[in-house]
């Protein structure tokens, strides 16, 4: 086993040491590969630390410099470094969340697409999402978005007749409320499955709430006096009845036009 030291950009002397092993595949650059994505993963190699030269490389793992260059362009290609070629060795990136979560949004929309269960489980998931981005709003809203919290909920009475109208609303509500739990995983988890549910049920939004969003209505209201008062428990029951009012979709999407 090889040990190198990882130079920093900036020159900190406290760079990791991560170990290699010698290759003992024959798909060599994914072994280098595999290995590389493990020490940055681990945080034995951080954003913007150095590797090893090329040639360091392949002295490291005891392979040619053609199994080197293959790895490092297929890292490259996850986003996970920057490629420098010769001495200077190539450089760690920084995580970008987005761009994971832009890549399960299409393994969520392929799912829903080719499993009849697909939408009721997103749903599923995704209430259990609403609620800690409630409770969380709960502990880190400002008084400035509670203050739009408020003025949203009299648009979205003000809108009851409209379904429409208030399904517009009522997504820039939650919205807000992603926001106010000032997490940043929170609100693009939320983004991703309200964006791919929305699809579901704008199709066929009048079939499903024929009476109008009365029920959904309600349930916010409930939700927003929760968030306001820190009532935890509050907070519980006004999720769980919005969450039963909504999921339209749990055994047949059409079932409310069967039911007119």
């Amino acid at each position: 086993m090889v040990t190198y030291r990882m130079v920093r950009p900036k020159g900190d002397p406290m760079s990791p040491s991560v170990p290699f092993k010698k290759i003992q595949r024959s798909r060599l650059y994914d072994e280098i590969a595999e290995q590389i994505k493990k020490a940055i993963r681990s945080g034995q190699l951080k954003p913007g630390d150095r590797l090893p030269s090329e040639r360091e490389l392949s002295q490291a793992f005891d392979v040619g410099r053609p199994a080197v260059r293959e790895a490092l362009r297929l890292l490259s290609a996850m986003d996970l470094i920057v490629i420098n070629m010769g001495k200077k060795g190539s450089v760690v990136k920084e995580t970008d969340v987005t761009r994971y979560m832009s890549a399960i949004r299409e393994q969520l929309s392929w799912l829903i697409k080719t499993d009849k269960r697909g939408l009721h489980e997103l749903w599923e998931v995704r209430k259990y999402i609403e609620l800690g981005i409630a409770h969380s709003a709960a502990t880190n809203s400002t008084k400035k978005e509670i203050n739009k919290l408020e003025q949203l909920m009299k648009a979205m009475e003000a809108s009851s007749n409209d379904i429409h109208k208030y399904f517009e609303l009522a997504v820039e509500f939650h919205e807000t409320l992603a926001l106010a739990s000032k997490n940043k995983i929170f609100y693009i988890v939320w983004g991703m499955f309200e964006d791919i549910l929305l699809k579901g049920y704008l199709p066929i939004i009048d079939d499903l709430f024929p009476e109008g969003p009365g029920k959904l209505l309600e349930a916010n209201r409930l939700l927003l006096k929760a968030i306001k008062s820190k009532d935890s428990e509050a907070i519980n029951k006004a999720m769980e009845l919005h969450a039963n009012d909504e999921n339209l979709f749990s055994s047949d999407p059409h079932r409310k036009r069967k039911e007119k």
